[in-house]
């Protein structure tokens, strides 16, 4: 064939096709994003696609969500009513049968983990703080700490619900019965708190009361084998959780030799208000906790000492 005729030759490689609308900038730009009139695309989708995606995942999360609440379903299904209380108690949950030791007042919200008693040796004030709100004794003060002991203490002015034994507040001595219960100077009396001591609730838990015959018994501290041994010859009940209390090192305890006094005087939690079966929000039954107020009362010198 002579020059320039035949068939052209075959192209080795592909050409780039570019889209319509490929160089379309700024504004023309988004205006076809939000439409497109040449294909009729909404936010770069036909109605057509929308209906069809839109379909797809309110199937999809429907069965989704059937399946969570499904699952959620049968886990409650394992759970007791609540007015039982817990499925697993005493020896199969995870609290056992050793009951841990409260103290109250507390501390405010943003010490809540302190056990940590700081009062004013000639503090007089009895106003709390944010008095008469619903975070009244939210201070700092001493009188803080009896507006939050007399917050605890409502629960008492309700009778206890069936099964349950009322707990006397009176039997905690006048100064630990009534505000600001010690934590100010008042009436020419100095500065002598009362610290309740609690148990903190363990389900159909029931103490075991200890005997001088128990082979630990001499383990005990002396002054609570004295107090047991006080208590029987006088004929009181030994059905009791004896509640003791010392300084944690020997400065403490020369301090507080003469200056801590219990109320009950017989210092005993009475087996009689246990087990705990539930309180008013899960029996409908209010429950009356059992409490000893010690008194401290700090030697005059010197105020300096810090007691936990």
């Amino acid at each position: 064939m002579g020059k320039g005729q035949g068939p052209a030759p075959e192209q080795l490689g592909g050409t780039a096709i570019k889209p319509v609308g490929w160089d379309r900038t700024g504004m023309e730009a988004f205006k076809y994003l939000l439409y497109n009139p040449d294909t009729g695309e909404v936010l770069t989708r036909t109605p057509l696609s929308w209906l069809k995606i839109t379909v797809f995942y309110t199937i999809y999360y429907s069965c989704l969500a059937a399946f969570w609440v499904g699952c959620l379903n049968i886990f409650f299904l394992t759970l007791p009513e609540n007015s039982m209380g817990p499925k697993w108690t005493m020896d199969k949950s995870i609290i056992g049968t050793n009951p841990g030791v409260g103290l109250r007042p507390q501390n405010t919200d943003k010490l809540i983990d302190s056990q940590m008693f700081v009062l004013k040796a000639q503090d007089t004030n009895v106003i709390p703080t944010n008095e008469g709100r619903d975070n009244e004794g939210q201070g700092n003060t001493n009188v803080d700490y009896a507006a939050r002991l007399r917050k605890f203490l409502k629960i008492y002015k309700t009778p206890a619900g069936k099964g349950y034994h009322d707990f006397d507040l009176t039997t905690l001595g006048d100064d630990c019965s009534t505000f600001p219960y010690g934590f100010v100077k008042k009436g020419g009396k100095p500065v002598a708190p009362c610290i309740f001591v609690k148990f903190n609730k363990i389900w159909d838990w029931t103490p075991t009361p200890i005997s001088d015959t128990d082979e630990d018994f001499g383990a005990l501290p002396q002054a609570v084998q004295d107090h047991y041994n006080n208590q029987k010859e006088a004929g009181e009940s030994l059905d009791n959780v004896w509640i003791n209390c010392d300084g944690r090192y020997p400065a403490d305890q020369e301090a507080l030799a003469a200056g801590l006094e219990y109320f009950p005087a017989s210092r005993a939690i009475p087996a009689k208000y246990f087990p705990y079966t539930g309180g008013a929000e899960i029996s409908g039954n209010n429950y009356h906790s059992p409490l000893v107020a010690i008194k401290i009362t700090p030697p005059r010198q010197p105020w300096g000492s810090l007691f936990t």
